[in-house]
């Protein structure tokens, strides 16, 4: 569920729903991979399986992955870009977004130590790292997932997490209180963190305990269709869902549509009429270029070959095409549509 809200407020931030966020919290004892990590080689899931600790996949444009405890700050930063643009020089585009938010996590341990220091990889304290980070990409917008290790547990960071590209960087972590030789409090890192980020962004933030209702719904239906499942945190195989996690039904048609994709058209908001607080549905016409919904599309790589292959009409269900070059029974459209909602999909994977 963590990893629900945290895309939750992701996708509402891409919709202008939601103010850039700084989200901070602690959680049980978890090993966290990326989008591309290796689920079965990259973790030990005998000691795993021992100490009760959880496996969850988050998403991420990189194969990194931690581990986490109740000793472990994790935050996550939800923003636009255009954010942290004047706020570096001499890096380049992308680096310098993770490189400010680093440095604006250092700028609040600062009250700690003056040792600390930030590159566009984490936090590090001479050759020992503090930080692990997943970031992820949606056109302009950022989500910055991370934990900064204040108490965490190394040795079971060490045992956990077995191979992969964070062997060697792993070998390497420390914790704020190690370093320090003292213990310091997640309250005391909390505020640091907040403090940095204020300084370094030149921003106010406005305390915000709970979610929004939009962002609740969103992480419930993310939850079911998604984090909870094998399907993702173990195979990485991922739904393509749009807006607020709603389930996706793409419409892909002739312009001008051809009388077979008029009537594709009539049937496919005669079939969903009722069902628009779970499902988003979208046509799109051949030729008629990629912002057909907005400044920020959303297309499902099903969608992209059915305009390659021209697969006119076509209909794509989570990224999955269901029916193409034919008319489908309303019954059997009825039927996949239902199938593929949010509250259905666990049965089904």
């Amino acid at each position: 569920m963590d990893q629900a809200i945290n895309e939750a407020i992701f996708r509402s931030r891409k919709e202008n729903l939601t103010p850039n966020t700084l989200r901070l919290w602690q959680g049980p004892a978890s090993v966290i991979i990326g989008a591309h990590s290796s689920y079965k080689d990259d973790v030990n899931h005998e000691e795993c399986r021992k100490h009760d600790v959880e496996i969850i996949r988050a998403i991420s444009v990189t194969a990194d992955l931690f581990y986490r405890d109740m000793g472990t700050l994790n935050f996550a930063v939800t923003a636009n870009a255009a954010l942290f643009k004047t706020r570096t020089k001499d890096y380049p585009p992308v680096l310098s977004d993770y490189f400010v938010l680093n440095a604006a996590i250092v700028e609040g341990l600062r009250k700690f130590s003056d040792a600390l220091e930030a590159d566009a990889n984490g936090i590090h304290i001479g050759e020992r790292r503090m930080t692990g980070t997943l970031p992820k990409w949606f056109h302009d917008f950022l989500l910055f997932q991370g934990t900064l290790l204040v108490n965490t547990d190394l040795d079971a960071y060490n045992r956990l997490i077995k191979t992969g590209r964070s062997l060697e960087k792993k070998l390497m972590m420390t914790s704020l209180s190690r370093q320090l030789g003292r213990d310091v409090s997640i309250e005391e890192a909390k505020t640091a963190l907040i403090d940095g980020f204020e300084k370094k962004l030149g921003i106010i933030f406005e305390l915000k305990k709970e979610l929004t209702g939009d962002e609740q719904k969103s992480a419930d239906l993310l939850y079911r269709a998604k984090y909870s499942l094998e399907k993702w945190n173990v195979y990485g195989i991922e739904p393509f869902l749009v807006g607020m996690g709603k389930a996706s039904l793409e419409v892909f048609v002739a312009y001008p549509p051809t009388s077979m994709c008029r009537k594709l058209i009539s049937l496919v908001n005669d079939a969903t009429s009722d069902l628009q607080n779970d499902i988003t549905v979208r046509v799109w016409m051949r030729g008629k270029g990629i912002y057909q919904h907005g400044v920020y599309p959303e297309l499902s790589s099903a969608l992209v070959d059915a305009e390659k292959c021209s697969r006119i009409p076509a209909i794509i269900i989570n990224g999955e095409l269901k029916f193409d070059k034919t008319l489908p029974s309303r019954e059997c459209l009825r039927s996949a549509v239902v199938a593929a909602l949010p509250q259905k999909i666990g049965s089904f994977f």
